[in-house]
């Protein structure tokens, strides 16, 4: 299984656990928003127009209200299955390429996740106010991030940073959402049909969701 499976199957498994930790504050706080489940069985919280998944709700806050963007960052922006694990090889291999001799570069080792790294789930996941000065031992810093652009950090949207934004066809976004997630769907949920899962979809109930606000 590759880590992003792992991943994911550990954000389904333990989203319960995450929202039980929830202090008093961010308890009430979430009281106030919409709420659904993903045909993975995950929580998910309608956040600023988006279906935000439970386990990291906390996180993205707290990335919006923390995050400082430098004019020089890059960032990927995504809807998950949408091609991020290769457009994140792509974009490290391209913006690195002078840094390594071509036998000795990062991504004939390490997977792209471990390379280029998640704002929300690597960063503000465990700590609300990480230090990101020298987050990453390449510069310029290069970062990947799921939510649409309305919710981006501030600073994100005031700096000069480049943006590198994939889109993909939502039928094939479907299908691939659908197969992965099905996988990794969390203890005692049954099984959702490719019927169910595409009336979810185009309703925009899933991860990160609706499909348009990213496009």
């Amino acid at each position: 299984m590759e880590k992003t499976d792992m991943c994911n199957s550990s954000m389904v498994s333990t989203s319960h656990d995450v929202e039980e930790s929830w202090d008093d504050e961010f308890q009430q706080l979430v009281q106030t928003f919409p709420k659904d489940k993903s045909f993975t069985g995950m929580n998910l919280y309608f956040f600023q127009g988006f279906w935000c998944p439970s386990i990291v709700l906390k996180a993205v806050i707290s990335c919006q209200k923390h995050f400082q963007a430098f004019d020089s960052d890059i960032i990927i922006a995504t809807l998950p299955k949408c091609g991020t694990t290769w457009l994140k090889a792509l974009t490290f291999s391209t913006l690195y390429r002078n840094q390594f001799a071509r036998e000795k570069n990062p991504l004939l080792t390490y997977n792209p996740h471990s390379l280029v790294r998640f704002i929300d789930y690597d960063f503000y996941f465990n700590d609300t106010c990480p230090d990101l000065e020298n987050c990453t031992l390449y510069q310029p810093r290069l970062f990947s991030i799921h939510f649409p652009y309305a919710s981006l950090p501030t600073s994100i949207k005031d700096s000069n940073c480049k943006i590198v934004y994939l889109c993909r066809n939502p039928m094939d976004t479907l299908i691939s959402f659908w197969s992965f997630f099905s996988r990794l769907r969390g203890e005692g949920f049954e099984p959702v049909s490719l019927d169910e899962a595409f009336e979810m979809f185009c309703q925009g109930i899933n991860e990160f969701g609706p499909f348009s606000i990213m496009c």
